[in-house]
């Protein structure tokens, strides 16, 4: 199970069982703990639903109470294939 943290707004930007595209980072132990990712994934307000879990924080760092368990899809590149 790994653990990931979301900066929104709003948590209704987070709607339920749509595949979104956020930036999450990594809160999992270890030498690449903080490390950011923009992905496409699912949430559910159902913690069991999907295997990992997702903290989310307000605009300013607030933690909001809201939990929910996150699928992540698949990693979306930043920069187009012809700079890589």
């Amino acid at each position: 199970m790994n653990q990931w943290e979301v900066f929104v707004n709003d948590v209704k930007e987070l709607a339920e069982d749509t595949e979104l595209e956020l930036t999450i980072r990594t809160l999992n132990p270890g030498i690449h703990k903080y490390t950011y990712k923009r992905v496409r994934a699912q949430v559910s307000a159902d913690l069991k639903k999907h295997a990992d879990q997702l903290q989310v924080r307000l605009g300013r760092g607030q933690l909001s109470q809201g939990r929910f368990s996150i699928k992540v899809l698949g990693e979306v590149q930043r920069m187009p294939a012809k700079y890589l």
